[in-house]
Formats: structure tokens, sequence, C-alpha cells
């Protein structure tokens, strides 16, 4: 526990691990998909500096962060691309079957002709 000398109150470890930043979220319109643009090691530190953007208000800016914060940043993200695979492969299938159902209904009414191929 920590006891915060501005205010005299005390923080425990859960009240100070809420306020670490959600790098992934959006300071001007809370969206959580923001992306990193760029990133450099802060000389003699284990901190970074990153570049991060809003996709959907533009909103750019920059900041230094711990490595332990950009670790869990990197996690977020990581899981956001195994979120979008996932999508994309259900989306390919769900494509792949309405065109071969298509086909297949075209080939029952003699729609496809040997001049076809």
């Amino acid at each position: 526990m920590r006891l915060d000398m501005g205010t005299g109150q005390s923080q425990t470890k859960s009240q100070k691990a809420q306020k670490q930043p959600q790098l992934q979220v959006c300071p001007d319109c809370s969206s959580d998909l923001v992306q990193p643009i760029a990133w450099e090691q802060v000389a003699s530190s284990n901190d970074w500096r990153l570049w991060r953007r809003c996709p959907e208000c533009e909103w750019h800016g920059d900041d230094v962060h711990r490595e332990s914060v950009i670790d869990k940043y990197d996690e977020q993200l990581d899981f956001g691309t195994r979120e979008l695979a996932e999508e994309l492969r259900a989306l390919q299938q769900s494509n792949m079957e309405e065109a071969v159902e298509r086909f297949v209904g075209a080939l029952q009414a003699d729609l496809i002709l040997p001049e076809d191929f």
C-alpha cells in the first residue's frame, strides 16, 4: 500500500494498476483501436518513446512510457491481431461457401456450358 502525500489517502496495488495508461485507448474519442506509429528506446533507460495514432478520430501523439506499460500494450496489440485474423478466416470461409453454393446452383440449372471454360 502507498500513501499519497498530496491527499493523505492510501492506494492499493489494484488502484495503482488501474491508473496505468491504457495505450490502446484514444484520449480524445475513447476508441480502443489506437495503433503505434513508431517507437524508440530512451537512451540508457528502460523507457520507450511511443508515437501513436487513432484511426477513428485521427488523434496522434507521443509520450515516454515504462517498458512494463509497453509490454502490456504489445499484448493488447497481439490480442487484436489474433481477433482480426480469426474474423478474416471466418469471412473467407463464409465467402467461399456462398461461391460454392452459387456454382453448384448454376451447374444444376445447366447455366454453365463447356464454352465457359
